[in-house]
């Protein structure tokens, strides 16, 4: 086998495993505020690939990882360097109070 034909061999079967369920959405460091801001909630971050997670898995980890009582709201989602190559996006999330007007979203 030439090189050219181990190479797609390798990488097929890396992305094998890359199907729905095998990279699964998690808690992780959010984008921080903006400076000289003030707010009055706590921040929480969901690394995910969007090819592999639902919207729906997604805030479900945001829910588990705010505080009980509050509601995750999502705020942004980027590229983050900080989440791990094959999960690329970060979701950050304001766990609100009930009845607290929703922030402004960046």
């Amino acid at each position: 086998m030439n090189r050219a034909r181990l190479i797609v061999l390798a990488l097929a079967t890396l992305l094998s495993g890359c199907g729905s369920g095998s990279l699964p959405p998690f808690d992780w460091s959010p984008k921080p505020a903006p400076p000289d801001s003030h707010e009055n909630f706590t921040r929480v971050g969901v690394c995910y690939n969007r090819a592999t997670a639902t919207r729906r898995q997604v805030t479900q980890i945001a829910r588990s990882t705010c505080d009980p009582g509050t509601i995750p709201y999502l705020l942004e989602q980027d590229f983050a360097e900080s989440c791990p190559l094959l999960t690329p996006e970060r979701a950050t999330y304001a766990c609100l109070k009930p009845g607290t007007p929703p922030p402004r979203r960046h």
